[in-house]
Order: structure tokens, then sequence, then C-alpha cells
């Protein structure tokens, strides 16, 4: 039998002297229960609330549920629903908002929920089932989601240190191949770099001008000029792979190198060395890597 509202006007037996008289109407508000929703605790629940002027919203938000967990109990699905104690705790704490009482509803559901979970007695003052429980696909709880947030983080950190110390590695063994060993001596210089111009001897002095001046031409064109602002390391090599120069250099020092060109260099600290080649000035900028090394070949 749903809600009804009745409206009774009795008409009491008037006592003498106040013949006609009625009695103020009255309002009786008849609240289901089971039996009478045809032994259904989803119907008689929903029509407690619906009563008392309550959406499945208001029920979800005060019981903390989702709504549709509140659908489900209200439709009887129980396959919507976790275990049995939990639909328990669910029924018990849904009957107390709408006040109804709650062991007629567990009788009912103990008929209709899966056999080898056993109701808990009516009088029994056992504790409350929470009302919040992860249903299935339901977000992961906040822990899992912060524990992955640290492991990613820590991967992420492990990954910019190997990184970091490989650089640092590269940059160390690039010092080592263009670096001598520390408390080496410097090598001496190539007799081509060290070599004194030839003194003129008595029958060159009476040759020609011209045949004279050609070779000292030819010189000036295959001629390497390097100039030192601080300490460092150059290696020189010519054409035919032959090295001409190889060793530290110090500051204010000026090496000149003669050779068949094409020319190998790799120059340590290039950004204090000047080069010219052929009396021009060579920018060594654009041939400079990060560790401050310039490899480049002049023709």
């Amino acid at each position: 039998m749903s809600e009804v509202e009745t409206r009774g006007r009795d008409r009491a037996v008037a006592p003498a002297g106040s013949a006609g008289a009625e009695t103020a109407p009255t309002a009786v508000r008849i609240e289901p229960t089971a039996r009478e929703r045809d032994g259904s605790f989803g119907r008689a629940l929903a029509a407690a609330r619906e009563a008392r002027g309550l959406t499945q919203a208001d029920i979800a938000a005060q019981m903390r549920l989702h709504q549709r967990q509140v659908r489900a109990i209200e439709e009887e699905d129980l396959a919507a629903l976790p275990e049995g104690p939990f639909v328990r705790g669910y029924l018990r704490n849904y009957a107390k908002l709408v006040d109804l009482p709650a062991e007629p509803l567990l009788s009912l559901l103990n008929a209709k929920i899966r056999p080898g979970e056993p109701l808990r007695a009516a009088g029994e003052n056992a504790r409350a089932v929470s009302p919040i429980q992860r249903m299935p696909g339901e977000p992961v709880s906040g822990r899992v989601v912060i524990g992955g947030a640290l492991v990613a983080l820590v991967v992420f950190a492990a990954f910019g240190w190997w990184t970091m110390r490989g650089e640092q590695r590269q940059e160390a063994a690039a010092g080592m191949e263009y670096a001598p060993a520390v408390g080496a001596t410097p090598s001496a210089p190539s007799p081509a770099a060290t070599a004194e111009p030839p003194v003129a001897t008595p029958d060159a002095a009476t040759a020609e001008p011209a045949a004279a001046a050609a070779p000292s031409a030819a010189t000036a064109e295959t001629t390497l000029r390097l100039s030192f602002r601080d300490r460092s390391w150059v290696e020189v090599r010519q054409s035919d792979g032959t090295v001409l120069l190889s060793q530290n250099n110090e500051p204010g020092t000026v090496q000149t190198v003669d050779g068949l060109p094409p020319y190998t260099l790799v120059i340590g600290n290039a950004s204090k060395v000047d080069l010219e080649f052929r009396g021009r000035p060579v920018d060594l900028s654009a041939a400079t890597s990060r560790d401050n090394v310039a490899r480049l070949r002049l023709e």
C-alpha cells in the first residue's frame, strides 16, 4: 500500500449546550512497511524516501555512497553491490535515514542474498559496517596514486642523474684524449716547426733574384701561425699524416708550422688560441665543441 495522507473529519457527539460543534482536522502519515511493499525492501525504502521529499542523490550524499549504489539498493540489484555484509550495512544506514525499522528489511534481504552469508541477529550490537565501500569500477585509492607518483619521481631523478654522469664522463674522456698526462714532459717540437730559415751560401747569394724569391712566396702560402694566450695542447698533421706539431704550449708563445696542406688540426683550450693560415686569421669558434676543443681541416 503506497503512502497516503488521510484527513478525517470526525464529528464528535456534541454534549449538551454545544450542538453542531466539530473537531479540528487532523493529518496522519502512514509509513510503508516491508510487508505492505509486497516483500520488497527496496520499494519500502524508496517509498519512505519519497515520503520525506528526498532524492536518491540526497540519500547518496548522506550515506557517502554513489547514487548508482542507492539506485541498486532500491531496485534490489544485488549483482551491482558489494559483498553481503556491506549490503546489510547499507540497508541499516538507509533505514535509519528514513526512520524505518531495519530488522524486517534485513529479513527480506536475507531471503535474496547469496547463500552462505547468514544475516546478523536483529539484536546483535555489532560494529556498523561503514557505508564507504569501493565498488568495482570506482577510481583507485589515493594512496595508490601517491605511491605511483613517488615511484615516477624516483625513476625520473635516477634517469637525470645517469644522464648527467654520462655527460661528465664524455667531457672527462675528451680532456684525457687531448691533454697529456699530469707531469708529462712536453714533446720536442718537430723539425718543421722549429727549423730556422736557411742561411744563404755564397752560391745562393749570386743566384738570380727571381729564383730566390720563389721559395719564400711558396712558404708563405703554406704557413700556419698559432699564438697562445693561455696554456693549450695542439696537434698538427700534414696531408700525408705526418705529425708536424704535437705538444703543450705556454701562454705568450707562438708556433709557426710549415708543411704540405691540407692540414688537420686539434686544438685544446681553443678559445685562448689565435690561428692564422696563409697570412689570414682563422675563426675557430665554428669548429669548437662545448669541451673547448677545436677540430678542423685547412686546405
